[in-house]
């Protein structure tokens, strides 16, 4: 019977030294539902936010210029929908749109203009409201831009 001989090299992450990467923060994110849908380089509600509808803004290609406007790194876990057309307000304008659901609940929580799959364009916009960072919670967004209602007003609606 033949001998085996290993050899083993013991290492340790400690010694190493920091890289880009391991600098990093990834931040996870849950739809409503508590499914778990993605997982960003950095914090959502520090992303710029776009003016017709408030949806964050996560630039999925590099700019013009690489050293300023570098390309996030994400990872959406969400199932893409029909493709659609949006008439923009106040214009004649028109967008496609590419949604992307949540898998379980099947709820809409990010768009890109270009098809599938997820950062294929030059950016992917995440609805405000659609996901939370602790799972089970609701984002202190959803209901920004809502009316509140009073008590008065809502039991006059019930008695109407």
């Amino acid at each position: 019977m033949p001998k085996v001989f290993s050899r083993a090299i013991t290492s340790s992450s400690e010694q190493a030294g920091q890289t880009q990467s391991s600098r990093a923060v990834l931040r996870s994110y849950y739809c409503l539902c508590g499914d778990f849908v993605l997982v960003l380089q950095g914090k959502l509600d520090r992303l710029p936010r776009r003016k017709t509808d408030g949806a964050y803004i996560i630039r999925s290609k590099d700019g013009k210029d690489p050293v300023k406007q570098p390309a996030r790194k994400f990872k959406l876990n969400a199932t893409p929908g029909q493709r659609c057309l949006i008439k923009k307000k106040g214009t004649n304008d028109l967008e496609i749109r590419q949604p992307f659901a949540c898998s379980r609940c099947n709820t809409t929580i990010a768009y890109q203009s270009a098809p599938p799959p997820a950062g294929d364009g030059p950016f992917l916009y995440i609805l405000k409201g659609s996901m939370t960072e602790l799972q089970g919670r609701i984002p202190p967004d959803a209901f920004e831009g809502e009316e509140t209602l009073s008590t008065a007003s809502i039991n006059q609606e019930v008695s109407a």
